[in-house]
């Protein structure tokens, strides 16, 4: 008996829908069903920040260093794309709890951001912080906004003209910090609007976006410090994307899963940086089982979509309206799918990893 041969598109179909189908019920009976239930529920009433993370990405696919494509006969052998594919998605999924929102180029808005900061600190001291800002603490504000005004100026006059060596280097190390200090701010932001979703203290969900910004105002110091274990982590990555042969991919992943809450503890703990990093490692103690079983999953999702992703563009390489079509939507599934396992991983994270009160 001749079975019926399929062609590629009629076998692709059939591919979709059994991934499809399966990861289906895969969800349908995962340990930690209520967890990614409530983080959709998150992504779906709050569409705006799956838009400003696609922007985001679709930004810096444009302005960025471009990532390494595949050719449609690479991505049809899959013994030959798998190890680069789990390789991409484990440093997908690292990266995840310290940058959803790709911080270049919206570092640029941190200078207007440290502006009104220190004005309303210095209109309002006791706004931002249980105790009045010491002079040195407002004079650092304002130096470190002016800095961020000087930079722009040098971003801006680079686009022009050539810069000179001195002024190029001064303009990248600037650019380089702004980008930590964003890449901080917008994490601690996100973990607030999640805390303000899981634990409302008003009746107005319109609102949380904008208490959310106000609360990590008020860690501001909290947020810098933050900024600076992100420049220690961006500058590593550097450094091993420029030596691939190194082991230090490795001591980074390590190092991003161990202070995988950092952002979460200085959004929910007040007080020094210290002692949020001994709060984040606790909460990763606690919720350390329920993370794993999470990050089995997310980095199945994250190899397939990297797959899909790579053969969108390999399929669409040839034609220029088409690779228009492919970036956003491409942008879109994507920043779904972070914003989807960031807020499953956030909500394990605020409900195991902190005590329960007796009154619960």
């Amino acid at each position: 008996m001749n079975l019926p041969t399929l062609n590629h598109w009629q076998s692709t179909a059939l591919a979709i829908l059994g991934v499809a189908v399966g990861l289906a019920l895969h969800l349908r009976w995962h340990p930690l069903q209520r967890h990614w239930s409530d983080a959709w529920d998150f992504v779906r009433l709050r569409p705006a920040l799956i838009l400003w993370t696609a922007g985001a990405m679709l930004l810096a696919s444009v302005t960025g260093e471009a990532s390494p494509a595949y050719t449609f006969a690479q991505l049809t052998d899959w013994r030959e794309v798998i190890v680069p594919l789990a390789r991409d998605a484990a440093a997908h999924l690292v990266v995840l709890p310290h940058a959803l929102i790709p911080p270049w180029p919206f570092a640029c808005l941190v200078p207007l951001a440290l502006m009104f900061l220190t004005v309303r600190i210095w209109r309002w001291p006791y706004r931002y912080g249980e105790r009045k800002p010491g002079p040195e603490q407002k004079l650092a504000l304002l130096a470190a906004t002016l800095i961020g005004f000087g930079w722009l100026v040098l971003e801006v006059s680079s686009m022009k003209h050539m810069l000179p060596e001195g002024a190029e280097s001064l303009k990248l190390g600037a650019r380089y910090v702004f980008t930590a200090l964003a890449a901080a701010s917008m994490q601690v932001w996100v973990a607030r609007f999640v805390i303000a979703w899981e634990k409302p203290q008003n009746t107005e969900a319109d609102g949380d976006a904008v208490a959310a910004l106000e609360h990590t105002f008020a860690r501001w110091q909290s947020v810098a410090a933050l900024a600076g274990f992100d420049l220690l982590w961006m500058s590593w990555r550097l450094w091993q994307l420029n030596t691939p042969s190194s082991i230090g991919g490795w001591f980074w992943i390590e190092l991003l899963l161990i202070f995988a809450a950092l952002p979460l503890a200085v959004a929910a703990v007040p007080g020094h940086f210290f002692h949020q990093g001994a709060v984040a490692l606790r909460i990763l103690f606690r919720a350390l089982l329920p993370l794993l079983a999470l990050a089995v999953t997310a980095f199945a999702f994250l190899i397939l979509a990297h797959y899909a992703s790579a053969m969108a563009h390999a399929l669409s390489a040839d034609s220029p309206l088409w690779h228009m079509i492919v970036l956003p939507l491409d942008a879109l599934v994507l920043a779904m799918l972070d914003c989807w396992l960031l807020l499953a991983a956030l909500l394990i994270m605020l409900r195991h990893g902190f005590p329960r009160s007796p009154s619960a």
